[in-house]
């Protein structure tokens, strides 16, 4: 699972139990979500 800093906005592969970015230390973290288009009905 990928994680995202929102600090840097690096991208991080793995987190082996750290919970600080590997390149800025910032603290909050997301989890990077695939780009799925959401349907819309128009009914």
């Amino acid at each position: 699972m990928a994680y995202i800093c929102i600090k840097c906005g690096k991208k991080m592969k793995q987190i082996d139990n750290f919970v600080r970015c590997q390149y800025c230390g910032g603290r909050i973290l997301i989890k990077e979500r695939p780009n799925m288009p959401k349907e819309i009905s128009t009914d």
